[in-house]
């Protein structure tokens, strides 16, 4: 099979197009000829080495979580996925497998779902790390529920866009952080308090919009540019941080402060392992258009390297995918 592969950490232009076995599924485990691959913030901190201290780097080395495809073939063991069918998952990147920069790649069934018949394979891409993460940091871990007032700060990329969009299915009052360009996309998803940080001071503008504290505050930026979030949280909250790998602050210290202040906070790392049933319910709510996927920008697979530079700049709409075959 042909792949986008590194051979060292480092910037986009250690990205080679080369040529490698095509993996064989094990049991329990399926393998996907990729039609799209995400494109995730991981992707590129794990292109300069910062994922090492979850996973071992064994060059040549293929990046990228997320894929949408057709099963190829299927394990000892697998009944529930036939070849032929159209799936989507996060591959077994995140467990030391090579990831879906590539024509192939492996996932353990349990990992996998089926792509609803509305939505392409371009868009099944965009969902699994961004989509579960959004789901498992709001209710898996963070126990939001209807009636709370919960604020997404960075609700316009693409985890933001899933979160704020989850959220206000499951009945939360929402305000979301963005800057100036993307305050009219957030009204789009319905936000009910749009903030935008180049103009307005955040404290102030949740003080007004809950004098009382919030319920629940998702840090999807990193701590450097939300260094009181704390103070925004009511006793009882809860404040979700989701891991940058470089603007994280000291974890161990801010979990005691949350304790003292009597806010539950949390980490919240993405966890794959028996993920399809959830991704399956993510797929079905985008199907009957209860959650609007955000917008989309396509690349071509040898194009990965301008992909990564746009998406390491930051201030990203949406989501990004990469085109690997056209079924």
């Amino acid at each position: 099979m042909f792949a986008m592969i590194i051979e060292e950490t480092g910037g986009p232009e250690v990205f080679k197009y080369a040529e490698l076995p095509t993996p064989t599924p094990g049991p329990g485990e399926v393998l996907l000829q990729v039609a799209y691959a995400g494109v995730n913030p991981a992707d590129w901190k794990n292109r300069e080495g910062h994922l090492a201290q979850y996973r071992p780097y064994t060059f040549p080395y293929i990046i990228g979580f997320d894929a949408a495809g057709i099963v190829a073939a299927v394990g000892e063991g697998v009944t529930e996925f036939q070849p032929g069918e159209r799936v989507f998952t996060p591959t077994n990147h995140g467990q030391g497998g090579q990831g879906s920069y590539a024509e192939f790649a492996i996932a353990s069934a349990d990992r996998v779902a089926r792509i609803p018949d509305g939505l392409s394979f371009a868009q099944a891409a965009a969902l699994p790390v961004a989509s579960l993460t959004a789901w498992q940091g709001l209710f898996d871990r963070g126990g939001l529920e209807a009636g709370q007032l919960a604020m997404i700060h960075g609700g316009s990329g693409g985890l933001g866009s899933f979160a704020v969009q989850f959220a206000r299915w499951a009945g939360a009052r929402v305000a979301a952080t963005c800057s100036t360009p993307n305050v009219d996309y957030l009204k789009s998803l319905g936000v009910e308090r749009v903030i935008d940080y180049r103009t307005e001071n955040i404290a102030d503008a949740v003080a007004a919009w809950a004098p009382e504290g919030l319920d629940y505050l998702m840090d999807a930026v990193g701590v450097s540019s939300l260094p009181n979030g704390l103070d925004l949280v009511k006793p009882g909250g809860t404040l979700v941080s989701i891991p940058t790998l470089v603007d994280d602050g000291d974890i161990p210290s801010q979990v005691a402060a949350g304790a003292v202040k009597g806010v539950k906070r949390v980490f919240s790392t993405m966890d794959d392992v028996g993920c399809g049933p959830t991704l399956q319910k993510i797929g079905e709510l985008l199907d009957s258009g209860d959650i609007l996927l955000p917008p989309l920008r396509e690349f071509p697979l040898l194009e990965v390297a301008e992909a990564h530079r746009i998406i390491q700049g930051g201030h990203n709409r949406g989501k990004t995918v990469l085109r690997v075959e056209e079924f």
